[in-house]
């Protein structure tokens, strides 16, 4: 008969997977488990109907727990042999083979066992067997055919939990996949921001430089340099501490004072309890360059720039507004939005899904309101993929 290896699962055509018939351990204190009602419940049932024969129950059994015990021993196997049965790649011919030879040497075991015990145990004393082929012959008419039953039983549990595995298996490697894909698209998207954040900045620095303010631009350069050290320091996680954001737009809004001079009116206003919120990174200050750059470059005289920050209930809402130039009639984030608007929305989509929200709309008085509304607590799952 064809035999598989059962020790090793290096050849996945050939063995069964190990946590297909799970923790031979665990299989026996589940064989033995059942051994035990079962013995019970026919003990019970065959002293009561023999009441009157003198048998004794405690010899009854510890026979009956025998012949039920043995199947539970040879249960790790067989099991494990069901799950070979859903990983091999064997012929048919070569299945029902290996199927029919443990079978043949499981239930001969089993007979065997179980004859030589009703021998020593004398389970309807006072009727005794008086030898072993007598028993053997006695137990292959009693047993047999429950033998084959419990076999197969036993084969398509461990074919059952073999195939449970396996998709288990699969619906694992597809979350990691999808995870590690996530993973992906979020860093391409925070390395895409960074270099369009400082080309901007360098146009502006260039602007100045065709003005002949040299002094700005001097300024201005030396701000981005001290800006970009910071940039480098910090850790290239894909969420980080609302606080850490503020802090981030400050020198950037230092660097842009340099280009704005007096003009610029700044007023950030963020709760004490949306600080420690983890939002993703870079998210303040494209909005931030947005307003700068379409809404209030455009406009002369003075203007005034609002970051705002607050948790309600499990909520936070993020806001940019300026009183700039406002939006062109028809404006549409998905299709007029530039690269830092665009950025921004498919992370908030990466990371929350439908539980995030990004909204430009008219602000009070005229200018550009830019909102973010995400979750103000994280899942465990989130946490990993942000890792």
């Amino acid at each position: 008969m064809s035999t598989p290896p059962l020790t090793s699962d290096a050849d996945a055509g050939a063995s069964p997977p190990r946590s297909g018939a799970s923790s031979t351990a665990r299989v026996l204190a589940i064989g033995f488990a059942a051994a035990l009602f079962v013995a019970l419940s026919v003990t019970a049932q065959t002293y009561l109907s023999m009441l009157g024969h003198g048998h004794s129950f405690w010899r009854m059994l510890w026979w009956q727990l025998s012949v039920s015990g043995v199947w539970a021993l040879l249960a790790p196997v067989l099991i494990r042999l069901g799950g070979w049965l859903q990983a091999t790649r064997a012929t048919r011919h070569q299945v029902w083979a290996t199927i029919a030879g443990y079978g043949a040497l499981a239930i001969a075991a089993h007979l065997a066992v179980t004859a030589q015990l009703s021998i020593w145990l004398r389970p309807f004393l006072p009727v005794v067997v008086p030898d072993f082929v007598t028993a053997i012959r006695s137990q292959f008419e009693a047993q047999f055919a429950t033998d084959i039953l419990v076999f197969a039983m036993l084969l398509v549990l461990g074919r059952t939990l073999a195939v449970s595995d396996h998709a288990q298996q699969l619906a694992l490697r597809e979350s990691k996949l999808e995870a590690e894909l996530a993973r992906a698209h979020l860093e391409a998207l925070r390395l895409e921001i960074q270099p369009h954040f400082l080309f901007n900045t360098l146009n502006s620095i260039a602007a100045l430089i065709r003005m002949q303010a040299n002094d700005k631009a001097l300024e201005m350069l030396l701000g981005l340099g001290a800006l970009m050290r910071a940039t480098i320091d910090r850790p290239h996680d894909h969420l980080t501490p609302l606080s850490n954001e503020v802090a981030f737009v400050r020198q950037y809004l230092d660097l842009q004072a340099a280009r704005f001079g007096d003009r610029l009116d700044v007023r950030i206003d963020v709760d004490a309890e949306a600080l420690p919120v983890q939002v993703p990174s870079f998210l303040l200050q494209p909005l931030v360059e947005n307003a700068l750059r379409h809404g209030l470059a455009r406009k002369t005289g003075r203007m005034t720039l609002d970051v705002r920050g607050r948790v309600s209930g499990d909520t936070l809402l993020v806001e940019v507004s300026d009183d700039g130039v406002g939006l062109p009639p028809g404006f549409d984030v998905a299709r007029d939005g530039g690269t830092g608007l665009r950025n921004i929305r498919s992370r908030l989509q990466q990371l929350y899904g439908s539980a995030a929200q990004l909204a430009i709309d008219a602000a009070t008085g005229g200018g550009t309101r830019v909102s973010v509304r995400l979750p103000a607590a994280h899942a465990a799952a989130l946490s990993k993929v942000s890792a």
